[in-house]
């Protein structure tokens, strides 16, 4: 008779925030999948994961969001008292949890989109230089004084990577070799994804 070994629980996933038109939206599920957080994103929405226990606790109030079969997700519409709570809970000092959301908030049909990562979460870097491709977040080199800066790849052919400023999506797009730009470490999520 063997035993049988019990697999970690996944982490779930909390999707909350305003949408494009600034109306509540929230939901939960039941682990983290880049999809949903592309599409929150999209949206103008904060993803959270490991959340905290406060948070987790109060979190449970948000209705069950659904992925589907096509990549697409729906997140449900939320009271706005329940998105404050969640958000004040997020900004107090010592939370532990774990929230992405863009800098840059997503432009409305007929405005032109900022470059973003394909996904904030540690899963969504790539690996090897191998795994650079469109959306994919990398360091970029700017001179001694100026350092390494984090830049997206909007265009790749062979080893030339065209490259916008993450945090500066006004600045016009430079190229780089890919020999000459850094990878973002992963972390523990990659291995789990």
């Amino acid at each position: 008779m063997t035993k049988k070994t019990d697999k970690p629980k996944p982490e779930p996933l909390f999707v909350l925030g305003l949408d494009l038109d600034n109306k509540p939206r929230g939901g939960r599920f039941d682990k983290v999948d880049d999809r949903i957080v592309s599409v929150a994103l999209d949206l103008g929405l904060a993803a959270v994961i490991k959340a905290s226990t406060e948070f987790g606790q109060v979190a449970q109030k948000l209705p069950a969001g659904r992925l589907y079969a096509s990549g697409k997700a729906f997140i449900p519409a939320i009271k706005e008292a329940l998105l404050t709570e969640l958000m004040t809970i997020l900004r107090k000092p010592g939370d532990e949890s774990e929230a992405y959301r863009l800098e840059n908030r997503p432009k409305k049909d007929g405005e032109e989109p900022a470059a973003r990562c394909k996904s904030p979460i540690t899963s969504g870097l790539p690996r090897s230089w191998d795994e650079v491709d469109v959306g994919h977040m990398v360091l970029a080199h700017e001179g001694y004084e100026d350092g390494w800066w984090e830049a997206v790849v909007v265009k790749r052919e062979d080893d030339i990577l065209t490259l916008q400023y993450r945090d500066s999506p006004k600045l016009p797009t430079f190229v780089r070799h890919l020999n000459t730009v850094a990878l973002v470490n992963p972390g523990p999520l990659a291995d789990k994804a």
